[in-house]
């Protein structure tokens, strides 16, 4: 019984030791194919570029070293997107839009059915790469399939922004509980004006996070013609919403409404008061400094802070802070003084 179990234990060894051997030799020559075709492609790329330079400087497409093998076609659409980048001369990118619409078209279109994930994303990435907006009825039946995963849903909402698409809105409402944060914004961030202000134009009817996002776009990029929706956003119950239109006074200096933000101060979201915190301080809004002494004695230490940090911005911030340093019975408050008064001292950038 035992010589049994040896036996299959010496068995089992083998086996396992001529898999490991296959599965090393497997990964040797595989590195060694893709070695030589590494070597190959940077050798072609040698070859081509300025053959490739030539024809986007003088736009003889002769020049062009055109060819059904793969390598040399993928070396060639790779020295095209190098140039796109480097050179900015319109001319160029005149022929090198050129070049995609007459050699890529019906291979971006082809990669585009395929049945591999990999190969859509490059092709909607050479679509982008190559600013290929006539392609857009292809982007659309892409959307529309139901194998379309979401980060090629959300590479296609970016090319449609980008290409101001009549549908993207719409596409926009119908997947946004689909897409992370970052991707609506990016999204967002993509679309051209115009259609941006359409988008705003039906915030009302937009998901939560959608209608966050547009927020986001209307502080980061400093939109003041959307003003007004923020001066509605921060009187909603929402306090979400409320926190980001705080937010987005802070980043652009929009003059908000003091008189609307008075309540604010007592809020149950620390979010809340922190961020009108920020804004008092950025504005300076003398009427609030009171406020901001309180706020010294938050129960939440980043209301603290920013509150310290806010009354410095007053031009008697740094008495202020001494005066709550020699009379508050608040440890916090007094604490938070000498922190930031030290940091003042110091040249604390804030």
């Amino acid at each position: 019984m035992i010589e049994i179990s040896l036996v299959l234990l010496l068995i089992l060894i083998a086996v396992m030791f001529f898999i490991l051997m296959s599965l090393f030799f497997y990964l040797i020559v595989k590195k060694y194919f893709n070695n030589r075709t590494t070597r190959k492609l940077n050798d072609y790329k040698e070859k081509y570029q300025l053959a490739i330079f030539q024809y986007l400087q003088t736009g003889e497409e002769e020049l062009l070293p055109l060819a059904h093998d793969q390598e040399k076609f993928k070396v060639v659409i790779e020295l095209m997107i190098d140039y796109s980048t480097i050179l900015d001369d319109s001319y160029i990118q005149e022929r090198i839009s050129s070049f995609a619409k007459q050699y890529l078209t019906t291979y971006v279109k082809e990669e585009l059915r395929k049945k591999r994930w990999s190969l859509r994303m490059n092709a909607l990435y050479l679509i982008e790469d190559f600013h290929m907006d006539y392609l857009d009825e292809s982007l659309h039946e892409l959307f529309n399939k139901k194998r379309t995963t979401v980060s090629e849903k959300v590479q296609i909402l970016k090319l449609l922004a980008k290409f101001n698409d009549h549908k993207i809105i719409e596409y926009m409402k119908y997947v946004s509980d689909e897409l992370s944060d970052f991707s609506l914004l990016s999204i967002i961030m993509s679309m051209e004006e115009e259609k941006f202000d359409e988008l705003t134009a039906e915030f009302d009817g937009l998901s939560m996070r959608l209608q966050y996002m547009v927020v986001e776009r209307i502080g980061e990029q400093q939109l003041f013609k959307h003003q007004h929706l923020l001066e509605k956003l921060i009187i909603q119950e929402d306090d979400e919403l409320r926190i980001r239109s705080l937010k987005a006074y802070a980043t652009t200096g929009f003059p908000i409404d003091a008189k609307a933000i008075i309540g604010f101060f007592n809020s149950e979201s620390w979010q809340v008061r922190m961020m009108v915190t920020k804004v008092v301080g950025i504005q300076r809004l003398d009427e609030y400094k009171g406020q901001l002494i309180e706020l010294l004695s938050d129960k939440e230490y980043l209301v603290r802070a920013e509150a310290a940090k806010s009354i410095l911005r007053f031009k008697d911030g740094i008495e202020l802070l001494t005066r709550v340093t020699e009379e508050s019975k608040d440890l916090f408050a007094k604490d938070m003084a000498i922190e930031w008064l030290e940091k003042e001292r110091e040249s604390y950038s804030y």
